[in-house]
């Protein structure tokens, strides 16, 4: 839990907080890195002390007026502790609104060409973050990292991704990762539904199976499936059962189809031939919980005395089984859940038993006993909740328990039905897919479950990491072969596998007169598969819990970026496992037909060979071929999840040193940003001003020509950022600063200034005129050329390590061809200038100059292509914001009409304040809803970039009738009293101040343009708004 970090009232460790912050040097971090885990270390504590965190209005976006009452950073942190540790009060609806507050908040506040892949590295951060509470040394430097990934420069965001070992995705979001076998808390896992999701989320995960025993709480399932419609995860529920066959049980995953939603499994668990089976396995779980309990009693009672003697340490406190069923909480106990509960209840035992063993250690001087010390405490360091589990909660330890592992006579009734009856019962209640899970069973078990099941059993649960990394699926390959042969078709090669399946078979066995029926009906049982072949199914049976394992997810590596296939093979192999599992995979591309009809030219230009897809949608993805799923080759197949085999240990492997919090006096990674952006621009300055005086051409140019330099690519960066903003449409509440980045500035300026020695002195004076006797008064042409297009490459290279907007790149290749005859033009001009000053040998002075007309004129077209560039993120952002903000406004448009059926919602507006008395008093909630969108519309329409450009074009996509609604329901802006009133309750959180100034301030100016703008626009009359 969270506040278990926190052991100090708040005082003290308020104190601790800042003697940990001055032992880093004023050189490292910024001022926003302190502050924000200044907030992050408040909401924790806050949260421990069990004060709810209340989240934003569902409804605000995070480009919306909620930007004037919180920071991106804060509010992330208030959704990724809400998703961590969920307040009883608040449940799973709290969790789904900060999951939703999560997504919306990491995706539409990233500007990158690696949008998803950034979103993925700012929730891991914050995680950790939340996660090193009050540890300064820990989360300065992840403070830093999350404001670097903010800004979304793909190099920095592919090292963070290499950094927490996550894989990046293509954008396309298309890869083909999943996991069909994971567990959640209500099982034997540790992570709600939601914090499951979101972690899935961040792995790059698709698909995902979540599995339930027996059978499966309504609200769990609710929650799960509604965090995956937000994520966009495709997420089955599956429901395993247990059968008696032979000498084993075996396992089957029921999992029901057309149940993506979580309206549709509801209404299936609702069901009453559903609830009458599903309540015939209620006793499993009774079962099993006391058999936990009876794990618990016999730990209490022979298991903790024997590891304390084992330790040379007194017996701990008995465990109480309140305490143990308070920790479980409403999931289904599990011995995993004992094991890892008991490892915490030894962990004062083992922190003094590991003292003991280095004071020793340092003590002795007899090598023989300091070697025993030495794999002593190994193996104290080593040791994790799954080595309790096996040691001490096993069947070997404990012969007077009956486990679940085997048929016994004391296991509920309903466990020692056989699998026929099983099948029978839960196959036909909805369209399903039932799996066979084929731990410690052979190729002769599955041939007989298949002749038995009689086309039932759908799929093989094919490869299980955790149970083949245990050592269980002995014989998968031969159950593949059997599989691939029933798919196939053919009944000689079936006839041959089933005859090579019964030769293994002991000569005495009892089933050999069954394997013998099946031989003479192998038709009958390739007609079982005719239809729908026998599938596989591949998961981790992932729990969070286990330090053995690798982690949850699975990704097939064809379907990856080449830069994650390339760091694949460059990662450290104990990383990542690639399971000896192949599966054909092919890649597709559809091309969807535009909307609207294409106008003449576009049609024109589809009928030359290679345009025909002109103006279409192009969609890319993979596809799987069926039936060519094998085991024991080399495998396409790689682990999401690394394994923290001494996760829980960190605490007990750390050796006596230098304090955490001591970072290096120089640490380039954590550098302050302005102190940064100084160097940045003093290690572009040298260079030129030493290129400059080098030439020793004109004096002007030996003591300014780096200034001049500098000045024109700084007047060339706002000038750019502010047109790209839209500097003729802009509000005139947002100052020109706002558009202009100054770490793009700086970054900028020293690349600028690492041209000069390349163009003045390497191009124009050592290549062009004293290698091949070129000046500007021979042949200008060839001297503006030659340095324009070497400039364009040079540009272009360190834009792509910038990471900027591709149009940006492609442009700056190809400006030379611009920028020459501009450079041209303004020679002859600045040599008429000469002239004209009666300055001494201006064509010599004009030779001097030719680097900086060069420059000033390619500066002057990059505005230009970098503006551009500029102005298309920005309307892509903007397209984002409100193709987001118009589908909310639908929805509660939508909510709307359905309070009022009998009325027309368009008249109603034209009196604002009879209407919102009516929908305040029939829905309170929609009418909360409506202010925080026009507030939203509000704000993006005054300070956001590009908003009103992209408003109009969404409105005039929209049918005449609901522009009129749409328009119309800003009237309700009109109500200051009203919706001053919401604000001050709390619709936008406490520091409302500036928010509600900005609305009253400006609310019947914004409806007045928008009332005109719309009769220029949309030709819509001043009544009907």
């Amino acid at each position: 839990m969270l506040s278990s970090t926190s052991t100090t009232t708040n005082g003290s460790s308020t104190d601790g907080r800042e003697h940990a912050h001055r032992k880093f040097s004023s050189l490292l971090f910024d001022r926003q890195d302190h502050k924000l885990i200044q907030m992050v270390n408040a909401f924790v504590d806050a949260r421990a002390q069990d004060h709810a965190l209340r989240q934003p209005e569902p409804g605000l976006h995070p480009h919306g007026i909620i930007e004037m009452t919180s920071s991106h950073a804060l509010r992330l942190a208030s959704a990724v502790i809400v998703l961590l540790e969920s307040l009883e009060a608040g449940g799973p609806s709290e969790r789904l609104q900060a999951l939703r507050r999560l997504h919306d908040e990491v995706l539409y506040s990233t500007h990158s060409s690696l949008q998803n892949n950034t979103a993925r590295v700012l929730v891991q951060i914050m995680k950790d973050l939340v996660r090193s509470h009050n540890d300064a040394s820990r989360q300065l430097p992840l403070a830093h990292e999350f404001h670097q990934a903010v800004r979304g420069t793909p190099r920095i965001v592919r090292a963070l991704l290499r950094k927490y070992h996550l894989l990046e995705m293509p954008e396309e979001w298309n890869q083909h990762a999943f996991d069909h076998h994971v567990h959640d808390a209500n099982t034997k896992g540790r992570k709600n539904p939601t914090h499951l999701v979101m972690d899935a989320w961040i792995k790059g995960i698709r698909f995902l199976t979540v599995i339930y025993y027996n059978t499966v709480d309504p609200e769990a399932a609710q929650e799960l499936l509604r965090a995956a419609r937000i994520m966009d995860i495709t997420v089955r529920i599956g429901i395993e059962f247990k059968a008696t066959f032979r000498d084993k049980l075996v396992e089957f995953t029921w999992s029901p189809l057309n149940t993506e939603t979580s309206r549709a499994f509801d209404n299936l668990l609702h069901r009453k031939d559903i609830t009458d089976a599903l309540r015939k396995y209620a006793p499993v779980n009774d079962w099993m919980r006391a058999y936990v309990l009876k794990l618990l009693r016999a730990w209490n009672e022979r298991h903790a005395a024997s590891l304390a003697a084992r330790w040379d340490m007194p017996a701990p406190e008995p465990i109480k089984e309140e305490a143990f069923l308070a920790y479980v909480g409403q999931k289904q106990p599990s011995s995993l859940h004992l094991a890892e509960f008991i490892y915490h209840h030894l962990e004062p035992m083992r922190q003094l038993r590991g003292e003991r063993l280095r004071q020793a250690l340092a003590e002795e001087t007899n090598s023989t006993r300091a070697a025993k010390l030495r794999e002593s405490l190994t193996e104290l360091t080593d040791m994790v909740p799954d080595m309790l589990r096996d040691d001490w909660l096993g069947p070997e330890a404990n012969p007077e328990i009956v486990f679940p592992y085997k048929p016994h006579k004391d296991l509920p009734a309903i466990l020692q039905q056989s699998p026929e009856f099983l099948l029978e019962n839960i196959y036909p209640l909805h369209p399903c897919q039932i799996v066979l899970n084929l731990a410690g069973l052979t190729e002769q078990d599955v041939l007989e479950l298949l002749w038995l099941g009689r086309g039932r059993i759908t799929h093989l649960e094919l490869f299980n990491l955790r149970e083949w990394t245990a050592g269980q699926l002995a014989h998968v390959e031969e159950i593949n072969t059997l599989q691939r042969a029933v798919n196939e078709g053919s009944t000689p090669r079936l006839k041959q596998v089933i005859r090579s399946i019964i030769s293994k078979e002991p000569k005495d066995s009892a089933r050999i007169p069954l394997f013998q029926e099946i031989l003479g009906h192998i038709p009958q049982l390739q007609e079982f598969y005719a239809l729908s072949p026998l599938g596989s199914r591949i998961g981790t049976d992932s729990t969070s819990r286990s330090h053995h394992t690798h982690g949850m997810g699975l990704v097939f590596v064809e379907t990856l970026p080449p830069k994650a296939r390339a760091a694949l093979r460059s990662e450290d192999n104990s990383l990542r496992l690639t399971l000896p599992v192949h599966t054909d995979i092919y890649r597709f591309t559809h091309y969807h037909e535009p909307a609207q009809p294409q106008p003449w030219w576009q049609r024109l230009l589809r009928r030359i060979p290679g345009l025909g897809n002109l103006g279409c949608h192009r969609v890319r993805g993979w596809g799987l071929e069926k039936n060519t799923t094998s085991v024991g080759h080399d495998g396409n197949l790689v682990t999401l999840g690394g394994v923290d085999a001494k996760g829980v240990n960190r605490e007990m492997q750390q050796t006596p040193g230098p304090e955490k919090g001591e970072i290096p006096f120089w640490s380039p990674e954590y550098m302050n940003s302005d102190i940064v952006n100084v160097l940045k621009i003093l290690a572009g300055f040298l260079p030129a001003q030493w290129a400059f005086s080098y030439v020793d051409g004109w004096w002007v140019l030996t003591w300014f020509g780096a200034l001049i330099w500098f000045a024109i690519t700084a007047v060339r960066n706002v000038g750019q950022a502010v047109v790209g903003g839209g500097a003729f449409t802009r509000s005139v509440l947002v100052p020109w600063k706002r558009y202009v980045s100054w770490s793009r500035m700086a970054d900028s300026l020293f690349y600028t200034g690492i041209s000069v020695p390349l163009l003045e002195v390497v191009v124009r004076l050592w290549l062009l005129q004293d290698f091949m006797g070129l000046t500007v008064q021979d042949n200008a042409l060839a001297v503006y050329t030659v340095i324009a297009m070497i400039n364009s490459a040079y540009i272009s290279g360190h834009n792509i390590y910038r990471g900027l907007p591709k149009e940006a790149i492609v442009g700056n290749l190809f400006r030379s061809a611009l920028s020459i005859p501009l450079s041209m033009l303004m020679g002859q001009g600045l040599l008429l200038c000469f002239t004209a000053m009666h300055l001494p040998d201006p064509i010599n002075l004009m030779q001097n100059c030719a680097a900086i007309v060069s420059k000033c004129s390619s500066d002057m077209v990059a505005s230009i292509i970098e503006g551009f560039a500029d102005r298309n993120m920005y309307l892509r952002m903007r397209q984002c914001d409100y193709d987001s903000k118009f589908t909310q406004i639908y929805k509660s448009l939508t909510r709307q009409e359905l309070l009022f059926p009998s009325k027309d919602l368009e008249t109603m507006l034209q009196d604002p304040a009879e209407y919102w008395r009516m929908l305040y008093g029939k829905d309170r909630a929609a009418a909360r809803q409506i202010v925080t969108h026009l507030l939203d519309m509000m704000y993006m329409w005054y300070y956001q970039p590009r908003a009103r450009e992209v408003f109009w074009r969404k409105m005039c996509a929209l049918p005449q009738e609901e522009r009129r609604i749409v328009i119309g329901m800003h009237a309700l802006l009109s109500l200051e009293r009203e919706i001053s009133t919401l604000i001050l309750e709390g619709l936008l959180k406490k520091d409302f101040a500036r928010a509600l100034a900005f609305y009253l301030q400006n609310n019947r100016t914004y409806v007045k343009e928008l009332r005109r703008e719309a009769r220029s626009k949309l030709g819509t009359s001043p009544c009907l708004c």
